[in-house]
């Protein structure tokens, strides 16, 4: 576990930090938006409405690189809009990727909508990539879904 730097700060700086250091590459501050720099890291998972699959090492990446070709790099972020609702505890954030196809020069900007879910302890509970379609959330915030397969129809 990091210590120091992203210790007592609120969530809202560790999500506006999170996205300035994607790119520049700053490690901590990327894995600082979802509490991976902790010990006791949550587990997390992404929602595409049809299956749910474990995320990524560094969480970040399912949200920032997902929606993207596996030749592609992200490597900027332009904040646009930073809407944060006290009553629903959403946070909207919405601007460009800079993105690049690896080893070339020319900067292809990227729209994207992120809308943050925030727990009443300032954590991070899951954010929709409104563009994307996926959800990346908490696996402790996915409900069972056993019980929902295909029944055969009996004639």
């Amino acid at each position: 576990m990091w210590m120091g730097e992203n210790e007592g700060m609120d969530v809202l700086e560790r999500i506006r930090r999170g996205y300035r250091a994607v790119g520049p590459g700053a490690p901590r501050d990327v894995l600082a938006m979802f509490h991976q720099e902790q010990a006791d890291a949550p587990e997390w998972v992404v929602d595409d409405y049809v299956r749910v699959v474990p995320a990524c090492a560094i969480v970040a990446m399912d949200l920032f690189a997902r929606a993207l070709p596996s030749h592609w790099e992200v490597i900027g972020v332009d904040l646009r809009q930073w809407t944060f609702s006290t009553r629903r505890r959403r946070l909207v954030a919405a601007g460009r990727f800079r993105t690049r196809p690896r080893g070339a020069w020319e900067v292809v900007p990227l729209p994207f909508i992120h809308i943050w879910s925030v727990g009443g302890a300032d954590d991070v509970r899951g954010v929709l990539d409104y563009l994307a379609g996926i959800e990346v959330k908490r696996r402790s915030d996915v409900p069972s879904r056993r019980g929902w397969g295909l029944r055969r129809r009996v004639a």
